[in-house]
């Protein structure tokens, strides 16, 4: 099906049902959340329903979804490169299944505004498609901590190299307000201000003052209260990769970032509360 042609199915030619239909198989797009910042993961699920009576096999090459975005005046955003979606699997009659897909790395949508993602999937055994009806999402600019805003560090030189020129890259941390609840987000761009990662970091309350410090690798080390008497602690690779994820608690001391002799950085004061969520996971020893 031409790309243009799908677009317009998928915008203007769908009645009021969240599912597309086709002998017994239903399929419904669903976003974790309707608001994100340019260059952030696009959070986008894919439900399919078998109730064929007999099994269904997807995935088991490139074409068997297509996806299609739109702005607003539903004009067309362009691919940046080919989407992978291989990876086979089957659904019995009545089982269903999700499937987890990042748009993001390839399409063109990093400009604020209003967008629609919309799905076409192929069931190849039977030669008929399945339109599923988009959904529609947000990209919106954050406010920038104006002190914790493009703190400028420099990649380490790949191996076999020396005196190269370092390659810039930049920290920052963001406010979102989202549902009436604030957010911090991390946000790594090159030297040019290109977007490399954005992300959220958790909840934070409206008093909270974040800290951020980095260390002698260039690792950012973000502090700063998401509870009544809890801070969430971070630390960030220049890579833009979770390294560590923790909470401490407010006892008689308040939890601080410190920067030793040596460069390192630590917490200092408070108690550290294991739970689940922490990164790396916690081993038996740490509970």
């Amino acid at each position: 099906m031409n790309t243009r042609i799908l677009l317009l199915a998928l915008l203007i030619g769908l009645a009021g049902t969240a599912r597309g239909q086709v002998s017994g198989v239903t399929a419904e797009l669903v976003l974790e959340q309707d608001k994100y910042l340019p260059g952030e993961d696009l959070q986008l699920k894919v439900s399919i329903a078998n109730r064929s009576g007999q099994p269904l096999t997807l995935g088991q090459d490139d074409a068997w979804i297509a996806f299609v975005i739109a702005g607003e005046g539903n004009t067309f955003v362009s691919k940046l490169a080919p989407m992978p979606v291989r990876d086979p699997f089957t659904l019995l009659s009545g089982q269903t299944a999700a499937r987890a897909f990042n748009p993001t790395p390839y399409f063109s949508f990093r400009h604020p505004g209003r967008y629609s993602i919309g799905a076409t999937i192929k069931l190849s055994q039977w030669a008929q498609e399945i339109t599923c009806r988009p959904v529609e999402f947000t990209v919106a600019d954050a406010t920038a901590l104006p002190d914790l805003a493009n703190l400028q560090i420099g990649l380490p030189p790949p191996p076999g190299q020396t005196n190269s020129r370092p390659e810039i890259r930049r920290y920052s941390l963001l406010k979102v307000s989202y549902l009436n609840e604030l957010k911090l987000y991390f946000r790594l761009t090159d030297a040019s201000g290109y977007t490399l990662r954005v992300f959220p970091l958790a909840r934070m309350l409206s008093f909270s003052e974040p800290e951020a410090q980095i260390d002698r690798s260039n690792n950012l080390h973000v502090l700063f209260q998401v509870g009544a008497r809890s801070f969430g602690y971070w630390t960030i690779s220049p890579e833009g990769r979770l390294l560590v994820r923790q909470t401490y608690d407010y006892t008689q001391t308040r939890p601080k970032l410190r920067v030793g002799d040596d460069g390192q950085v630590i917490v200092a004061g408070g108690v550290r509360r294991i739970i689940g969520s922490d990164e790396p996971v916690p081993g038996p020893q740490s509970r």
